[in-house]
C-alpha cells in the first residue's frame, strides 16, 4: 500500500514537470513569433520613412528641362535676334529725352530765377535794347503758340508789378523788351519791365518742347544789387 503511493506521488511530480516544460517551450515559442511580428513592423515602417524622405527631396528640388542635341545648346536665331532688335523710333525716344533731360538741367543750373521783383530803384540805368545781346531772337519768328501766351503773360505781369511796385496806373509800368530763344528741347522767353520810377525787372519762363511743361520759371533783376 505504501509502494502505491509512492508511486501516484512520483507520477504526480513527473506530470507536473511535464505540464511546466511544456508551458515554458509554449511561451518562448510564442515569445519568439512575437519578436518576429515586431521585427517585421520595423522594418516595414523603415522602408516607408526611407520612400517619404526621398519622395520629400524629389519634390523640393527643382527639376532640370531634359535637352538634347543642338536644340539643348542653341537657341534659334530668329529668337536671339527679336531679343535684340531695337527699332528706330525706340533709339530716337531715347535720345531726345535724353537731350531734354540735359537741356532743362541745365537750364534751371545756369537760370537763378525768384518769386520776388526786384522793387528798387536805379536811377540813370537802363538796359541795351538790343536782343542779340541777351541771346535772344525777335517775338515775331517764334512758335505761333509761343505768341500767343504773349498775350497772357503780358496781362499777368501788369496786374502784378503794379501791385509789387505799388503804382497806380496801368501806364506807370510798360514792357521794354522782349524775346525768345531755343536750346535742346528747351524754349525760353524773357521780357523787362520797369516802372516810373526806375523800377526794373526781367522775367523769364522755360518750356519742355515736347511736353509743353514749364521747367524754370521767375524774375530776376535788371541790375546787380
Amino acid at each position: 500500500m505504501q509502494k502505491l503511493k509512492t508511486s501516484h506521488v512520483v507520477m504526480l511530480i513527473s506530470l507536473l514537470i511535464v505540464i511546466a516544460l511544456a508551458a515554458f517551450l509554449f511561451n518562448q515559442q510564442q515569445q519568439r513569433k512575437t519578436d518576429l511580428e515586431l521585427a517585421q513592423l520595423a522594418l516595414e515602417q523603415s522602408k516607408v520613412q526611407h520612400q517619404t524622405m526621398d519622395h520629400a527631396q524629389a519634390v523640393s528640388e527643382p527639376t532640370e528641362p531634359k535637352l538634347s542635341g543642338i536644340e539643348g545648346l542653341t537657341e534659334d536665331p530668329e529668337t536671339q535676334t527679336a531679343h535684340l532688335e531695337v527699332s528706330a523710333d525706340d533709339v530716337a525716344g531715347a535720345l531726345a529725352a535724353v537731350d531734354s533731360a540735359k537741356a532743362s538741367q541745365k537750364a534751371v543750373a545756369t537760370e537763378r530765377l525768384s518769386y520776388d521783383v526786384d522793387a528798387e530803384y536805379h536811377d540813370g540805368k537802363t538796359l541795351s535794347s538790343t536782343l542779340s545781346r541777351y541771346g535772344l531772337k525777335p517775338i515775331q519768328s517764334a512758335p505761333a503758340d509761343l505768341r500767343t501766351t504773349v498775350a497772357d503773360i503780358d496781362l499777368m505781369l501788369a496786374s502784378h508789378l503794379m501791385e509789387v511796385w505799388g503804382r497806380s496806373a496801368p501806364d506807370q509800368i510798360a514792357k521794354r523788351l522782349e524775346g525768345w530763344s531755343e536750346q535742346g528741347n528747351t524754349i525760353t522767353y524773357r521780357t523787362v519791365w520797369d516802372s516810373d520810377r526806375s523800377q526794373c525787372t526781367w522775367y523769364v519762363v522755360q518750356w519742355n518742347k515736347s511736353t509743353d511743361a514749364v521747367i524754370n520759371e521767375g524774375y530776376k533783376p535788371c541790375f546787380g544789387r
